[in-house]
């Protein structure tokens, strides 16, 4: 799975990516193309990069020098075409010549600026932001040495090229034009010569030329990283030595963002699970949801190596995030939102029977059928993730959940401040979105105290708590 495939899953994580500031069309196209990694030996070292970055632009001198690399990065065009036209030993024409030219200049420029970035990165880094020395490159493109962004065949290529212009242009001067178009001939077949010279030449860098654009690509790649999550305060994981995953803090940036904007409070959640099945419980609109959309981020940023919205993080790598979240109705194939749910679902399942350790987010599962088949279903899938090694999340509204797991629920509404009738959007301010352990099997009943925050009928509400009693 690449980056851009995942951000087409998770709208937070679309939502992080655009605010990365890449500067090159060669490094939006490699953060897109960027792996979903299992590796913690590779997300490490992406780590120890991004650590390195954020060291070199903690220095005011050296924000600046970021300053004019990302100008050069802003015009740097992606020669991968031209290279692989080239490693197919044809010719190249003015157009291909003069943007490898521009490319190796533009790639020596950056070198000069950011040459001591390898004193920020650890030993086994060194080379990782470290761009080839493309002087023969340039050398071969710019046999004057004038460094100018444009191209032709110089005269400088061919003693006798020169002596074909200047008799070409005698001739011009003198309107003979049949000898005139002759010498024109003459020194289009020699430019044709002199292409094909240095296409041969340039092949010997092909290589160099690819590392190149990988090394300009990964260096816009890692300061916009190292950039974002230090304003952000974005944090490195740490692997887990155990089977827990837990975070402190936890936020989930699209709704921090939104929050902050409306001058309201965002409330970060602490989290704990292990390979034990979790269960989540709380009222409508208590963050379950958002809970589960929270991990699912994380665990993207992590396996693309990125850091993560949280103050403290150990975490374990997944085979992969299997989700349930949403109204799963498909009226293109005439399926019911439970027809839909109860398919993916079984899906879910049998990746999870297959062994490997898989994070699988459910969010209120069964609810669109009858509490007694809901609960029981629940039940059913709480007792096969019991069995397995994955970590899973289930949020429901059920009670009477009789499988031993893991048992969370939202605190809830907060006492002495459900008094007063609220208009929707102050409900979150009148709800503690805390996690705590919790060992009953009867979910909270919450809805009533909503509807009538909300100022539903009181006649309906009272009736309703009648029945209950």
């Amino acid at each position: 799975m690449t980056l851009k495939q995942a951000i087409e899953k998770h709208n937070g994580l679309k939502f992080i990516v655009e605010q990365f500031n890449i500067y090159s069309s060669i490094g939006r196209k490699a953060l897109l193309s960027t792996s979903y990694l299992k590796d913690k030996a590779l997300l490490s070292s992406k780590h120890l990069i991004i650590e390195g970055c954020q060291n070199y632009i903690s220095e005011p001198i050296n924000i600046k020098t970021l300053s004019k690399v990302r100008k050069i990065l802003s015009y740097l065009n992606d020669i991968s075409g031209t290279l692989n036209i080239l490693k197919q030993n044809q010719i190249l024409d003015d157009v291909s010549l003069f943007e490898i030219k521009q490319f190796a200049i533009a790639c020596s420029k950056i070198k000069s600026l950011i040459f001591d970035i390898s004193n920020y990165l650890p030993k086994s880094n060194k080379e990782d932001l470290t761009i080839p020395d493309l002087s023969n490159v340039i050398k071969i493109l710019d046999p004057e040495g004038l460094l100018l962004s444009q191209f032709y065949i110089y005269n400088a290529y061919s003693k006798e090229l020169t002596e074909k212009r200047k008799l070409w242009e005698i001739a011009k001067k003198e309107n003979n034009e049949e000898k005139a178009f002759s010498l024109y001939l003459e020194t289009q077949e020699l430019e044709d010569k002199i292409r094909e010279r240095l296409s041969n030449e340039l092949n010997e860098y092909v290589d160099s030329l690819k590392t190149a654009i990988k090394v300009v690509g990964d260096i816009d790649i890692y300061f916009a990283l190292a950039e974002y999550f230090q304003k952000n305060n974005y944090i490195k994981p740490v692997f887990s030595t155990t089977n827990k995953i837990s975070y402190k803090q936890l936020t989930y940036p699209p709704l921090l963002h939104r929050l902050e904007k409306e001058n309201k409070h965002y409330q970060p959640i602490d989290i704990t699970l292990t390979n034990k099945p979790c269960l989540v419980t709380g009222a409508n609109m208590a963050g379950k949801t958002i809970l589960l959309k929270s991990l699912w981020l994380c665990q993207y940023l992590i396996q693309f190596g990125f850091f993560i919205p949280a103050q403290k993080a150990q975490v374990i790598l997944v085979e992969d995030i299997l989700t349930s979240i949403g109204d799963h109705q498909n009226e293109h194939e005439g399926l019911s939102s439970y027809a839909s749910e109860i398919i993916l679902l079984n899906e879910i399942i049998q990746k999870v029977k297959q062994g490997k350790e898989y994070l699988v987010l459910i969010d209120e599962l069964a609810r669109t059928t009858n509490p007694t088949e809901g609960v029981a279903l629940v039940d059913s899938f709480l007792n096969i993730m019991s069995n397995k090694s994955s970590y899973s999340i289930t949020t429901t509204h059920y009670s009477g959940i009789k499988t031993e797991c893991y048992r969370l629920r939202v605190k809830g509404f907060i006492p002495n401040k459900t008094q007063t009738k609220l208009s929707l959007k102050d409900i979150p301010n009148q709800i503690d979105y805390s996690l705590i352990e919790d060992k009953e099997q009867k979910v909270p009943n919450e809805a009533l105290n909503l509807a009538s925050l909300l100022g539903i009928d009181e006649e309906f509400i009272e009736k309703a708590r009648e029945l209950i009693k």
